[in-house]
């Protein structure tokens, strides 16, 4: 198994990370957490079995952007032979810095084929992923957990993984059977922490500053998901960086442009009204456009709204005019996944 220098190096910068989240942690919105500080970003979850049946829809969901630096691509499966399979084809095609193991996705489309969260159950079965799946690469494997699936039995789990070679956990302070009611349980993430030998990062309700910094006073690394979704400049409050209307207002208009550039099309944008109505939760200047981001066709409508709403002429807002170029390059949107709920 290869050491974990690129998870050690990066969680000692002592920045928070961005969570896998299917249907939002796409290529711009990865773009933009990054250049807000996020250690590193993990892609949406790629089926393992899709890849090694040829479907090119694992292989887009996993693109990098052009130069995107320190990649990691999470796997879900089921199947020992089949991820490690899967992961061996994102490697020969991306040479990612590390892959990740899905083991905390609670939706039912996923844990009814046994993989994500029910793997939970099988800690046996999860380890022999793990164990294969860093046979077949040469780069750090980890995985991403909950507390269990029905009863909490993640050091359990835990343990079996770290022996079969994961070089890093994520722990979600939640069983899949709490979904994301109720609060994140970080003194049961921290029991692990203290058990086990290689690094831990905790998920789960981290939306501040404060919360940021107690979570990783405990000697945690930290990951942000569901806190980065219409503010993906959370990563650089946690720094103690402040982030005027004037620059949010220009980040979702070139959040909107990085995604019509990527997906190459309109339709991108009709996709986009998820991410729309989350900036306008965080936003107050943006909420009055709820209703018409939910009927917004064009990158161009989108443009116009934004470039006429309330604080577009405060500092930070030059940005907001439209823009011609991008360095994304296209993929193909029909093989884009959309309907998973965060995790």
């Amino acid at each position: 198994m290869p050491t974990p220098d690129f998870y050690t190096r990066k969680l000692a910068e002592g920045r928070a990370v961005l969570a896998p989240m299917a249907g939002f942690t796409d290529a711009p919105f990865r773009r933009l957490c990054r250049r807000f500080g996020s250690a590193w970003a993990v892609t949406e979850m790629v089926s393992a079995r899709a890849l090694v049946l040829g479907e090119g829809r694992g292989v887009q969901i996993g693109a990098p952007y052009e130069g995107e630096p320190d990649l990691v691509i999470q796997v879900f499966g089921g199947e020992p032979e089949i991820v490690a399979a899967g992961g061996r084809i994102l490697y020969d095609r991306y040479a990612p810095a590390a892959l990740d193991l899905n083991m905390g996705c609670p939706v039912k489309k996923v844990t009814g084929k046994s993989c994500g969260s029910k793997l939970m159950l099988e800690p046996q079965r999860a380890a022999d992923i793990v164990r294969q799946l860093g046979a077949a690469v040469p780069v750090p494997v980890s995985a991403k957990l909950r507390l269990g699936y029905e009863r909490i039995n993640v050091l359990e789990v835990a343990l079996a993984l770290q022996e079969a070679g994961a070089a890093l956990l994520t722990v979600h302070g939640r069983t899949a059977a709490q979904k994301y009611g109720g609060e994140a349980d970080w003194d049961a993430i921290s029991e692990v922490a203290a058990q086990l030998t290689i690094p831990v990062v905790g998920s789960g309700d981290v939306t501040t500053r404060a919360q940021f910094g107690a979570r990783h006073a405990r000697g945690l690394g930290v990951m942000i998901g569901r806190g980065a979704l219409g503010r993906p400049w959370v990563f650089a409050e946690c720094r103690g960086e402040q982030i005027s209307v004037g620059e949010k207002l220009a980040l979702v208009l070139e959040h909107a442009r990085l995604t019509r550039a990527w997906y190459g099309s309109d339709h991108a944008i009709v996709k986009f009204r998820g991410q729309l109505l989350r900036y306008a939760a965080e936003i107050p200047e943006l909420r009055a456009l709820r209703a018409a981001f939910q009927q917004v066709t064009t990158l161009s409508e989108l443009e116009q709204l934004i470039t006429a709403s309330p604080g577009s002429q405060t500092p930070g807002a030059e940005n907001l005019k439209p823009e011609n170029q991008t360095d994304l390059p296209t993929t193909d949107l029909d093989t884009v996944a959309f309907d998973h709920a965060p995790r």
